[in-house]
């Protein structure tokens, strides 16, 4: 007596999980002995390796799907075409290779995705982002386009709104001024796209970005000293007021917090170079610091240090 469904995992007689015996090819019960399927489908390779040198030799393998590909990376594409002494062999080859890139975007949908796509992956590499942060601004856009919201749109928009939001989501920090002189677009338009994103696709909620990490890279920018970053990022952690940093911008927050350390700390850096390296006013770090002194009294922050 056999299990009737193949893919079943427990056994049909006594509810027990199945166990695979890979030496036989069969799913077994280990409770009654009753054997469920004798087809288990080998995953592993075909080929038998003596040592680890010749498993590196025969494994073969591809390049990884990615989201930021229209067909996910899964299709074969020609490369550059290698001229030869014969003519007819390079005319062949060229012909095939434009066939097979019209092939691979044959309907106008495709051609649209491959375009916004592109654009992601052109943004992400001239502002450095992360692969995980590619991926996560390419899975944004084709949600938009899975129910309709991308329809019509604007591919540069698009994609910079799409990239903003991933930024957001996997802490990347990366301002939509940053991206809006990648794109070539105003940071008004990128901010229309980016709300239409928020309430028509994302329907999770969508972190602040991290002010330890613009922190971070307005020292590093600055080249100022250490111990003005650390001091900044205490008082940031210790200051956590959602009233302070709700509608703010991040930028002019952390450019706050590493001027009220600098001064701490005897520095004095003017507020003109910090706004300079932050991309800042230096009236919206006024303000900011203000707006953190009247909050917080300079006994209460020194002990931040």
């Amino acid at each position: 007596m056999a299990v009737q469904n193949s893919e079943s995992v427990f056994c049909n007689s006594c509810k027990t999980p199945l166990i695979g015996d890979v030496e036989r090819g069969e799913y077994v019960c280990p409770g009654c002995g009753l054997v469920g399927t004798d087809k288990i489908i080998d995953t592993g390779p075909e080929w038998k390796a003596i040592d680890s040198e010749d498993k590196m030799r025969k494994v073969r393998t591809g390049a990884p799907t990615s989201l930021a590909l229209h067909d996910r990376g899964l299709s074969t594409q020609i490369g550059d075409i290698v001229k030869d002494g014969n003519s007819a062999n390079n005319k062949s080859m060229e012909r095939m290779k434009k066939w097979q890139q019209r092939l691979r975007t044959s309907s106008s949908q495709e051609r649209g995705l491959a375009n916004v796509l592109g654009k992601i992956s052109e943004f992400s590499r001239v502002l450095n982002l992360p692969d995980s942060t590619k991926e996560t601004a390419a899975l944004v856009y084709r949600k938009a386009l899975g129910n309709g919201t991308a329809k019509s749109k604007s591919i540069k928009g698009m994609a910079a709104a799409s990239i903003y939001l991933a930024c957001r989501k996997c802490g990347t920090s990366k301002s939509m001024r940053e991206i809006s002189d990648v794109s070539g677009l105003p940071k008004p338009t990128i901010a229309k796209y980016y709300r239409l994103i928020l309430r028509d696709v994302e329907q999770e909620h969508v972190p602040l970005h991290p002010l330890k990490g613009y922190i971070s890279k307005l020292v590093n920018k600055a080249e100022l000293n250490p111990k003005i970053q650390l001091c900044a990022v205490k008082m940031a952690n210790q200051i956590n007021d959602t009233k302070l940093t709700s509608g703010k911008s991040p930028a002019g927050i952390a450019a706050a917090f590493v001027y009220i350390s600098s001064v701490m700390l005897g520095e004095k850096i003017p507020q003109r170079e910090i706004a300079e390296y932050a991309d800042v006013t230096e009236v919206t770090i006024r303000n900011r610091t203000r707006e953190i002194l009247d909050r917080y009294t300079i006994r209460q922050i020194i002990k931040t240090k």
